[in-house]
């Protein structure tokens, strides 16, 4: 085998196991050679946290995601307070605990290790040799738990070490157990749902709808643990569990319920819970071992893509540019910025998560409100400020109009007879303003409208045209390149700051909002001075 074996010493751990996978039918010698190649490949891919980093010559033959987890580490220490807090009450902070670990494993899986269970490349020379499709899918699973092992031990090695010595033994025992079964569910339902969409679909449309399902996974990890708090209600200023049917839904709160069941006070609807959190996970992986050759075996459609039809030309676009840009090479820049921001799938699956829950935020922030009052009471209130959360979209989807999927295609744009690039910012902040933010906009307005009443029309129109302002210039403050000019690989990790900055700018927006509605004749007047700003920063901005 090439390579030093002192580099791999997971395989090594990996050895201690070779009767039980040997038992399951596959080649263990022929699994192991798999697995060692993979890992020697795996140095020329650099990770989500660290994509942002040069690599010198020296460092192209290290694995750059082991070279990472001290950064995840770093996070993870954010889980330690978590553990200090559980005694004697284990539940919420153990469920807390759980659902942002299982939120933090799940989008690395998703954007980091989604690829390693959907690799076809190998099947050219793998599958063309006298080699199982069992072992090939398992070696597949194999590779991408052993990362999930790595980033989860990394996530969690502080923690650990506050359990081990504010609760004990046992405690220390249990997470660890309970982060196996936590991995296990993660990689055997994500790899279910990728089983099933490659059963019933194939080429463009399968990757598509995988990438549908990436996101759609990544919105509801996201907004998934404001649940888990609203299983407990605050009573006496004690935090008390209230159960359910529908925790039942919720891993993490069957992670949270051994600890309160042995270390707290137990009950039926806790053993309920723990026993879901050992049973699920082995129940699953036991189906998916059996599914692992049909897996192997629908993996081939995405090998075939219907590139070749082509895409349909889209005439709403065509009438949307006629009426809002003035040349025809602006047009054409907004045709281009459309398509891209509907077709690029890495760039949908960065940001589309950050607008569903950019939707969601306004009603998760008076979601106490509405427990506590009734629906007239709200209606007759003011929570409609909350509509301004959703502006975050702004600054996030402006940041990520610079990259794009083929950056080297952009050389068009510099041999194209274009005086300038501004048509192109100007195509793309208008493309993301009319085919994003207005519709998502929209919907919400509708809602607000619904709750609040017609009373709330010109606030609503003010949130709006203030959002329409924020765009062209936070690309003046934050799109310091051309739009899709730079690689994925190239984002910063660093411009996050930018979304603080954004947040204070909103704040003081909400400020002046508030104020213009204490003032008689306010809100008309705030209006009328927010069209005339909207005019000139969307037509003289970038001249």
């Amino acid at each position: 085998m090439p390579g030093p074996e002192s580099s791999f010493r997971m395989l090594k751990i990996l050895d201690r196991f070779q009767g039980v996978i040997s038992r399951t039918g596959v080649d263990y010698e022929v699994l192991r050679r798999i697995l060692h190649v993979k890992l020697i490949m795996d140095s020329r891919r650099a990770p989500v946290i660290l994509s942002s980093v040069n690599r010198k010559k020296e460092e192209q033959d290290k694995n750059l995601f082991v070279s990472s987890l001290w950064m995840y580490g770093l996070i993870g220490l954010v889980l330690t307070p978590f553990v200090f807090w559980s005694d004697p009450e284990y539940l919420l902070p153990m469920s807390l605990l759980s659902a942002i670990l299982m939120f933090l494993i799940m989008t690395s899986m998703i954007s980091d290790f989604s690829s390693v269970l959907l690799d076809v490349r190998d099947r050219s020379i793998l599958m063309t040799k006298p080699i199982d499709g069992r072992t090939v899918g398992l070696a597949r699973s194999i590779h991408a738990g052993i990362y999930l092992l790595l980033l989860t031990g990394a996530l969690s090695a502080g923690s650990l070490v506050v359990g081990l010595i504010k609760h004990g033994v046992g405690f220390f025992l249990i997470y660890i157990l309970e982060l196996i079964l936590m991995n296990m569910l993660i990689l055997v339902s994500t790899s279910m749902i990728y089983l099933v969409l490659l059963k019933y679909w194939d080429g463009e449309k399968l990757k598509d709808l995988i990438n549908y399902v990436q996101i759609g996974l990544s919105a509801t990890l996201a907004i998934g643990y404001q649940f888990v708090i609203r299983s407990f209600d605050l009573i006496d200023f004690n935090l008390v569990f209230t159960p359910a049917w529908w925790q039942i839904l919720l891993p993490p709160v069957w992670y949270a319920a051994p600890y309160e069941w042995l270390f707290g006070e137990g009950g039926g609807w806790l053993i309920l819970l723990s026993a879901l959190a050992v049973f699920v996970p082995i129940l699953l992986m036991m189906i998916y071992a059996r599914l692992i050759p049909s897996f192997e075996l629908y993996l081939e459609k995405l090998a075939h893509s219907e590139a070749g039809k082509g895409r349909e030309r889209g005439k709403f676009d065509r009438f949307l540019a006629r009426w809002v840009c003035r040349s025809r090479t602006e047009q054409a820049c907004f045709r281009l910025s459309a398509s891209m921001l509907k077709n690029e799938r890495e760039f949908k699956l960065k940001v589309y998560p950050t607008l569903g829950l950019a939707v969601l935020l306004p009603y998760l922030f008076f979601f106490s409100t509405i427990r506590n009052s009734s629906f007239a009471e709200i209606g007759r209130g003011s929570s409609y400020y909350v509509l301004y959360v959703m502006l975050i979209m702004v600054a996030t989807v402006v940041m990520m109009l610079k990259y794009s999927g083929k950056p080297k295609a952009f050389w068009l744009f510099g041999s194209a007879p274009m005086p300038s690039m501004t048509p192109l910012y100007q195509g793309a902040l208008k493309a993301f303003a009319i085919k994003i933010f207005l519709p998502l906009f929209a919907v919400n307005a509708v809602v607000f409208v619904i709750i609040f009443g017609m009373r709330i029309l010109p606030d609503i129109l003010i949130v709006l045209l203030t959002g329409l302002m924020l765009i062209p210039l936070s690309a003046k403050a934050m799109l310091r390149t051309p739009p899709f000019s730079q690689a994925f690989n190239m984002a910063q990790q660093k411009e996050g700051w930018w979304v603080l900055v954004y947040f204070i700018v909103v704040g003081g927006f909400i400020g002046l909002h508030y104020a213009s509605s204490t003032i008689a004749y306010g809100i008309p007047a705030y209006i009328v001075v927010l069209l005339a700003v909207n005019g000139w920063v969307w037509t003289k901005l970038y001249k």
